[in-house]
């Protein structure tokens, strides 16, 4: 098979790229980085004590602490995790639309979510009062409309959605197969909606508009390294996607970093890093749909990262398996670099900067006796945020709060030079 490398890609990493894929062609799988199915906490009965039935979508919300999900029938429920305890209780159930399959949230404070529509293969959205006591419908977008190429395949389509920031999009130099070129978005959402797809495991990337109905942008579709895809999750503080994979006696967990390579002709593949077993749920439905995870660089409050999947069980089943279909697991093993602020050694000039993650404030401290005459926060993109006179201060408190959740560029002019730092906006 030939093999062609991005041509935004070093020779150095395209020949660890082009490892990379040929290794997948046979990829062996890993065993889940979390505890079994039977000792994660099961959280249904918190939801309702007579069992769910087909729930398929999961997403974590790190700003309100809220666990979203969705079910086929109709369904958006959510939970709200306590402070301190780390326990769940009941927010709400409320009936939607359509049959959503996948649940997301571009901006984790605003009240607003989009769904998956599998029945009609369209993306919803959604705002919500923030008791939950209203949730309504304000827009869609068709994905069979052109310019998307996406054809109905019946029950076997749309499964799983999620939002990736722009920022994270230009970190990690995301390409569109349409054109071959480094995209972002360009119609106003801030970011891509990823689409996991039954059919053929394929997942396709939309450019939308978020004020206006099925105005979009096809940005591509990509090869995953199984032949159903039905779940996703980003963790944005590491830039590594999380695919779920719903095979029959072979479930499984794909991370990406969103490296992609071309396979044939325009088809591109996302770079497999790691694909994972799924665990064995108790009984004899293995209809695992749905994942998520809380951020790797934002632990809770017990310091670890936790992860939830939620299984499709069918009405006509038995009590014990609708009264377990959702399962917390904690300590789960995430992928990828937390990337603290490093200490700056240019010049032996050095600052300390905390906290980071940050959610309200930034602190910079001068470790040396040395002026510092401003300091400008940036997007990933260039664009000045925050910029600030300082009147030699060796410790200087930024208000960050009304920031983005996302990763920043911190520039701090002195004296003796500028010295760049990054840190990220919880």
């Amino acid at each position: 098979m030939k093999i062609q490398i991005l041509n935004t890609i070093s020779r150095h990493k395209a020949i660890i790229v082009a490892f990379l894929f040929l290794k997948n062609i046979g990829f062996a799988q890993s065993a889940w980085p979390s505890i079994s199915w039977e000792n994660a906490t099961n959280l249904t009965s918190i939801i309702d004590s007579n069992g769910i039935n087909e729930l398929s979508g999961l997403h974590w919300n790190p700003i309100k602490n809220q666990l979203f999900a969705v079910g086929n029938y109709g369904n958006l429920i959510v939970l709200m995790q306590n402070s301190g305890t780390n326990t769940f209780s009941f927010l709400a159930n409320k009936t939607i639309a359509g049959g959503p399959e996948g649940i997301t949230q571009a901006n984790y404070n605003d009240n607003e979510f989009y769904v998956i529509d599998e029945n009609n293969y369209q993306i919803d959205k959604y705002t919500y009062a923030s008791d939950f006591s209203t949730v309504d419908l304000i827009k869609h977008w068709n994905l069979l409309l052109p310019p998307s190429t996406m054809t109905n395949t019946g029950n076997t389509g749309t499964e799983g959605i999620v939002f990736i920031p722009d920022n994270n999009l230009s970190t990690m130099g995301f390409v569109s197969q349409q054109t071959g070129n480094l995209y972002l978005s360009t119609k106003g959402a801030g970011g891509l909606f990823f689409i996991a797809n039954q059919n053929g495991g394929y997942i396709w990337v939309f450019d939308i508009n978020p004020n206006v109905n099925d105005d979009f942008v096809f940005v591509g579709k990509y090869k995953t390294n199984a032949t159903e895809s039905c779940d996703l999750s980003f963790d944005r503080s590491t830039n590594i996607l999380y695919i779920l994979h719903n095979v029959s006696g072979n479930n499984s967990l794909e991370t990406t970093n969103l490296s992609t390579i071309i396979i044939s002709g325009t088809q591109r593949k996302l770079v497999t890093l790691n694909q994972y077993t799924i665990p064995t749920p108790i009984g004899n439905n293995d209809n695992i749909e749905g994942f998520t995870m809380t951020p790797k660089c934002l632990q809770s409050e017990d310091g670890n990262v936790k992860a939830w999947l939620c299984r499709d069980v069918a009405s006509s089943e038995s009590a014990t398996l609708l009264q377990d279909v959702i399962r917390e697991f904690s300590p789960f093993i995430a992928e990828g670099n937390c990337q603290p602020l490093s200490v700056s050694q240019e010049n032996k000039i050095r600052f300390s900067i905390y906290p980071n993650p940050a959610q309200k404030n930034i602190v910079i401290e001068s470790l040396e006796q040395i002026k510092v005459h401003s300091v400008k926060i940036m997007s990933c993109l260039g664009q000045v945020l925050l910029s600030q006179e300082i009147n030699d201060n060796n410790v200087i408190n930024l208000d960050i709060s009304n920031l983005s959740t996302a990763s920043y560029l911190l520039k701090v002019y002195t004296e003796k030079g500028v010295f760049n730092y990054k840190f990220i906006k919880n």
